[in-house]
């Protein structure tokens, strides 16, 4: 039989995952930001502001971009799984992407309060800091 003394108390991220920030953020050089999170006390990081993982973990985001091209990638963001991932031709204009993006979004049901979000991994940044 446990006693009070036996019983542990687990943080909110522990069971579903989501690791909420607190404290100061510093920004990384390949601008995820970093902070602590508030229920486990571990280091976590972000990419985008919204979702945040582990800073030790792996980091589906950093292994995208280091791809050479742009492309979107739908996210599962409570498993933190990749679904599909659609190139981005470097001669497409802004109307173009933005018809690709909404047809993106229709093949996989992705809406604003679900589960799944659609994310732009640009190399645009990138390729301006090398040359």
């Amino acid at each position: 039989m446990y006693t009070r003394r036996d019983s542990f108390a687990m943080t909110p991220c522990w069971f579903k995952g989501a690791h909420q920030p607190e404290g100061r953020r510093r920004r990384e050089e390949d601008g995820s930001v970093l902070c602590t999170c508030r229920f486990c006390r571990k280091e976590i990081r972000s990419r985008e502001g919204k979702t945040w993982s582990l800073a030790e973990g792996l980091d589906l985001d950093a292994l995208a971009a280091a791809c050479l091209s742009s492309h979107f990638s739908v996210v599962d963001v409570v498993d933190g799984l990749v679904i599909a991932r659609y190139p981005i031709g470097a001669d497409l204009g802004e109307d173009e992407i933005a018809v690709l993006r909404a047809r993106i979004a229709e093949t996989h049901g992705v809406d604003d309060d679900g589960d799944l979000e659609i994310r732009l991994v640009s190399h645009k940044a990138l390729l301006d800091r090398r040359h």
